[in-house]
């Protein structure tokens, strides 16, 4: 969370605050592996607090959760009312922020009944009364009873509407406002709502918030105040459980919120590398520990596109940790070298080579680091070893190193040969173009 600060995401101290005091995993599904992992909650990664892939199933990152509870401006004795919770954390922080009273509107009665179980064994009902604050957790036919007399001061839906529902905004007062995901040429984007005029709303749209769609059931019920039929009991089989955490990342833009292109890049990057586990066979996929290991490595992956190398770092080394690749050793080296760590960064391409010397990355990365120490023969060997590697997705890349390592020690023809076949791979490297520029004429 102080990581968070510092890069300028929270800028209110009383969610900052709230945020410190409201851990996310207590309020998600018990992990399998027990201890095994350490940092799920403080990962960029979604965690399940429901099993099945029934919608609203998982809690939303912290950097998601503390853009939309700063959006609130949630003030002191204000009344909210929080349609699908996604479990209790959400209560729990508007709770801490400030608000004193919630109305807690979830549709489906047995994951009302978990909520109301869960919030009492964690003794949140204790907490609330000594925050003097008034939780109510209800269906959609309850909503009458239970909306104020002058309305709520804020409105939160966690799920996205296909236009914007007048029944919700008639909840608000004339001086609250709603934060709403509505749907927008095929995306789904946050918009805050507010009274503008007699009878007339205006409508801001913040960014996308990728978030589950309401049923149409459910939706119904918001316009006719219908009693939601009960749904499947919560499943508590390990099995169950297992499942929801191996498929709480299968979407990688689920609940991600930020401008489209910055999704749209999430989602390419995410798919873009597959990390190769060593001891599962080709054609299988890997179980709990490889899967939440693969979630992590793509996230860190994202977080290095993005340029935010330290918390890549962090999930780069929970992935090799949990499930060691040579994929996860080598960006970790490679966020590593982006913060001026050289020796950090040899270190773990060299553990990168030791779990699967298949992959030509490292050996080019610590060519490359070499060739940045000013190192060029030492370069030399690691980088031929790359270009002979059996996978790698970029084969242009040690023969272009290659050759600048070559060039530096004047070896000319070793040079050509290099930036002639690193061209073949990459037409437009500018390195290598200007390599046989060079010594086209010494050569002639």
């Amino acid at each position: 969370m102080t990581r968070l600060a510092q890069f300028g995401v929270i800028e209110l101290e009383e969610v900052l605050d709230a945020m410190r005091q409201c851990p996310r995993g207590l309020h998600a599904l018990s992990f399998p592996l027990g201890e095994e992992v350490t940092n799920l909650e403080a990962s960029s990664l979604r965690i399940p607090w429901w099993t099945g892939k029934m919608h609203h199933s998982l809690l939303p990152g912290l950097f998601e959760t503390c853009q939309i509870m700063q959006l609130l401006q949630i003030e002191k004795g204000d009344c909210v009312l929080l349609i699908g919770p996604r479990g209790n954390w959400w209560t729990e922080l508007l709770m801490y922020i400030g608000a004193e009273r919630i109305v807690v509107l979830e549709p489906d009665e047995v994951r009302r009944e978990v909520l109301i179980e869960r919030w009492g064994e964690l003794r949140l009902d204790v907490v609330a009364k000594a925050f003097d604050c008034e939780i109510d957790m209800i269906g959609v036919d309850q909503l009458d009873d239970y909306t104020p007399q002058d309305g709520f001061d804020r409105v939160l839906s966690t799920g996205m509407f296909p236009s914007l529902p007048l029944s919700i905004m008639m909840r608000v007062q004339d001086q609250g406002y709603a934060v709403l995901p509505i749907e927008n040429e095929g995306r789904s984007m946050l918009q805050l709502i507010q009274h503008h005029g007699k009878g007339e709303l205006m409508a801001q749209s913040v960014a996308c918030w990728d978030v589950d769609p309401w049923p149409d059931e459910i939706l119904i019920a918001f316009e006719t105040g219908a009693a939601i039929e009960r749904g499947d009991e919560f499943d508590e089989t390990r099995m169950a459980v297992e499942r929801a955490w191996c498929e709480a990342n299968m979407m990688p833009t689920r609940d991600r919120f930020g401008p489209a292109r910055m999704l749209d890049m999430v989602e390419r990057v995410w798919y873009s590398i597959d990390p190769v586990h060593s001891d599962v066979l080709d054609g299988e996929s890997g179980g709990l520990r490889e899967l939440v290991s693969d979630d992590m490595f793509r996230m860190g992956h994202v977080l290095l596109q993005m340029g935010i190398f330290e918390l890549a770092s962090e999930h780069q080394g929970e992935a090799f940790r949990l499930a060691p690749t040579a994929e996860s050793a080598t960006f970790l080296g490679w966020a590593l070298s982006e913060m001026d760590d050289s020796w950090g960064a040899l270190g773990w391409c060299r553990k990168a080579i030791e779990t699967d010397d298949r992959l030509g990355n490292p050996w080019n990365d610590i060519g490359a680091i070499l060739l940045q120490m000013e190192q060029p023969t030492a370069a030399i060997p690691w980088l031929a070893a790359a270009t002979r590697a059996q996978r790698y997705d970029a084969p242009g890349h040690p023969w272009s190193n290659l050759a600048r390592a070559h060039d530096t020690l004047g070896n000319r023809m070793a040079a050509f040969d290099a930036a002639r076949t690193a061209l073949e791979h990459a037409p437009n490297d500018e390195n290598c173009l200007r390599i046989i520029d060079d010594l086209s004429g010494f050569l002639l």
